[in-house]
């Protein structure tokens, strides 16, 4: 009996337990009606353990971040951390990033798009399997509001050199210097990424 239990609540910590839980698809996401009130709107792909995405919402209350997340254990890590900030401009939705940019954001609505670390998948095989990619960088600039800001960071060589050219083939985005903006809250792999001692590379991309 010990064991039964023990596998059914194994087999429901990988399901969704809650309506908030389910993977958000295909569905228009508004800020306005999310947060109740009319902001500029944040969204990092990507939010692990939401390190970054409490500090930022805690230092910016005029503005309203949103985490997305795939993952259903870091979701819930981060849900539950966001809670107990008690942060009333920071939310995470459980979503693919890709599919969420591109079919549930209207044209022109985010503010600001924060990609730091990606998995960078490195083996040539895997590359095509890699978020920032140069169709979806053109998404990503057609979300931008006028003067609306693209920030990457990675710590894989191979993958900042690859992602340079790309960049530069997205018309709608012109790339500013890293400083000319306040440095943003370290993620989780940042701070690990620099006890290690890893060269990290940045872009600062802004819509024309």
């Amino acid at each position: 009996m010990t064991g039964q239990i023990s596998t059914t609540k194994s087999a429901r910590s990988r399901f969704p337990a809650t309506a908030d839980e389910e993977l958000w698809f295909a569905r228009p996401f508004s800020g306005h009606e999310i947060f109740g009130r009319r902001a500029p709107l944040e969204i990092e792909l990507g939010t692990g353990k939401a390190r970054f995405l409490i500090a930022a919402a805690g230092a910016n209350p005029s503005r309203d971040f949103v985490g997305i997340e795939r993952s259903l254990s870091y979701y819930r890590i981060a849900s539950r951390r966001i809670s107990r900030a008690r942060l009333a401009n920071a939310r995470i939705v459980r979503a693919d990033a890709r599919m969420f940019v591109d079919g549930c954001l209207a044209a022109g609505s985010v503010r600001a798009f924060h990609v730091y670390f990606p998995d960078p998948w490195p083996k040539k095989r895997q590359r095509k399997r890699r978020l920032l990619d140069g169709v979806f960088l053109e998404v990503l600039a057609s979300k931008l509001e006028p003067g609306g800001v693209l920030k990457i960071a990675t710590d894989h060589p191979g993958y900042a050199g690859e992602l340079r050219p790309l960049l530069q083939t997205v018309e709608d985005l012109e790339e500013i210097e890293w400083d000319s903006l306040p440095t943003p809250p370290p993620t989780h792999y940042e701070i690990k990424y620099r006890a290690e001692g890893r060269a990290i590379q940045r872009f600062l991309l802004r819509r024309k």
